[in-house]
């Protein structure tokens, strides 16, 4: 039976002491019903129950996300994030009320430049959180190690489709073995980052949104969406002011950045392939076309250090010999700490400023992120209330289809289902 927005706010204030509601609007999905609210207060509220096993495991996520960022958490941030005000059952239906972020989508300003500032800020501050906040394997965890399987199962997959260009197979193909690329230590991240889910005011970056991919991780994979579609010159900024704001000496996050925005395309493209969706797949090959143009002798585009420079080893001959070649690294161990090496690689950008120095670490009070709905005052609901409600059969959760590569609309591979 669907909820109505009338069934659904009656509930919420008739749960949750103090709420008062001025207005709402019906925002309800084929997966979702939900109902939007603004409260006496100015808040922007929305009260949801799921319909389908996905809609309750996004649900899930994105609650365990925002217990654990919570208020001393998001204080640090300087940016909020969605958080849970009460839960409950409404008959046998589940139904969320989630305080929400406000502010104006980044997809939809014209120029994003003023605010890659405060966005670089922003993302530092989330990757500077201490890892050892998330209790109780909350959100996934994934090593460096992880990361270059990720990246070279995309490969391996887009080269059975073969219709990427062989230039771009020895670009990606190279990166894989660059093992400097990879040394970086994991952090907490957003894990599904993209224009539409970062919330602006004026200039500043205000919230952000859709946290259920949540992760610790990578945090190239939430540079991505912000290097791959902006000019060089212009990404390469944004990356020395997330670098000296991080004081990290992950100095390669930027060429990781590109390269893993680059498969994405790739992604988008095994998608296609294996869904028979030949005008997307046309599109896709066209898209790795242009890319190929764009790398070609394009320095600002590199994913490396630059080439070793000859270097002679005869005292006053005009005779150069030829370059030395560097000494490998050793091979990967698993849950091997991090190295960072000693020389440092060569600047993403001329004329980079100096990267600030380790800052001394932040103490921060250990959050320990509780069991779902455990916290959530002031409904008092048995500890069943862990598990979806939505009537299914058991292997219903099992045979949801698989969510897009690249976002939740499959039809494009940056576009999400904005809840």
């Amino acid at each position: 039976m669907a909820l109505s927005p009338i069934m659904l706010t009656a509930w919420a204030v008739a749960e949750i002491p103090g709420l008062h509601i001025d207005g709402y609007r019906d925002t309800s999905t084929a997966e979702l019903d939900r109902v939007t609210c603004r409260t006496s207060d100015g808040a922007v509220i929305s009260i949801a129950s799921p319909m389908t096993a996905e809609a309750a495991k996004i649900q899930d996520n994105e609650h365990r996300v925002g217990q654990l960022l919570s208020a001393g958490v998001r204080e640090r941030l300087g940016f909020d994030v969605p958080h849970t005000l009460g839960a409950g059952l409404l008959g046998k239906r589940r139904v969320v009320v989630t305080e929400e972020a406000q502010g104006q989508p980044l997809s939809t300003v014209r120029d994003v430049r003023p605010m890659l500032p405060s966005l670089a800020l922003a993302l530092a501050s989330l990757h500077s959180l201490p890892t050892t906040i998330v209790k109780r394997d909350a959100v996934p965890t994934k090593t460096a190690l992880d990361a270059v399987r990720e990246a070279a199962g995309a490969i391996d997959r887009a080269h059975q489709t073969t219709r990427v260009p062989s230039a771009l197979l020895d670009r990606w193909d190279a990166a894989i073995e660059d093992q400097e690329l990879w040394q970086f230590v994991p952090t907490i991240t957003h894990g599904n980052l993209e224009f539409e889910s970062v919330l602006t005011a004026g200039d500043d970056v205000v919230g952000m949104i859709h946290w259920a991919d949540a992760c610790v991780g990578d945090p190239a994979n939430d540079l991505k969406a912000i290097v791959g579609p902006l000019a060089p010159e212009v990404s390469a900024g944004f990356v020395t002011d997330y670098i000296a704001h991080r004081g990290s000496n992950d100095r390669r996050v930027g060429h990781r950045a590109r390269f893993l925005s680059e498969l994405e395309i790739a992604r988008w493209l095994v998608y296609c392939v294996d869904n028979n969706d030949e005008p997307n797949i046309d599109d896709a090959v066209k898209m790795l076309t242009n890319l190929v143009a764009a790398v070609t002798d394009n320095p600002a585009m590199s994913l490396g250090a630059s080439p070793v420079k000859p270097v002679s080893l005869l005292v006053d001959s005009p005779v150069v010999a030829e370059a030395v070649t560097e000494v490998a690294a050793e091979p990967y161990v698993e849950d091997a700490p991090t190295v960072v090496a000693e020389e440092p690689a060569p600047a993403f950008v001329e004329d980079a400023p100096t990267v600030v120095a380790e800052p001394e670490p932040v103490v921060v009070d250990e959050i320990i992120v509780e069991a779902f709905f455990s916290d959530v005052e002031p409904a008092e609901q048995p500890r069943s209330l862990i598990q979806p409600t939505v009537d299914a059969s058991p292997s219903a959760e099992s045979s949801a289809p698989e969510a897009a590569p690249a976002g939740d609309d499959p039809d494009r591979p940056r576009e999400d289902e904005i809840l």
